[in-house]
């Protein structure tokens, strides 16, 4: 399976990076065209989340950076989906650098 990885470094504290990227992930409109069928979950503790579609599998983690944060979204796509691996990533990384900027 081809992985896609999107990450961005944040002066917020992780907290509120994983709030932002949580809120992300369970609304955003372009995401969902990608697959209708996104399912998210999330543990507040370890700041981590998944999200399973039909077409893909995805992994956020957040973690205290200095005096910021991290956060790291890693994407399994299918063989079939290969094409359009970069137009996944640069969405992922086109989202991460608007909320968290």
């Amino acid at each position: 399976m081809p992985k896609v990885k999107a990450e961005k470094s944040t002066t917020q504290s992780a907290q509120e990076t994983f709030n932002k990227i949580k809120h992300m992930l369970e609304s955003d409109k372009d995401l969902r065209k990608f697959d209708p069928n996104l399912a998210c979950t999330f543990n507040e503790s370890t700041m981590t989340g998944t999200a399973k579609g039909s077409q893909f599998k995805a992994d956020m983690k957040v973690t205290s950076k200095g005096g910021g944060s991290h956060v790291e979204i890693e994407v399994d796509l299918p063989l079939m989906l290969t094409p359009v691996k970069g137009m996944v990533q640069s969405t992922l990384q086109k989202k991460l650098d608007t909320i968290l900027s």
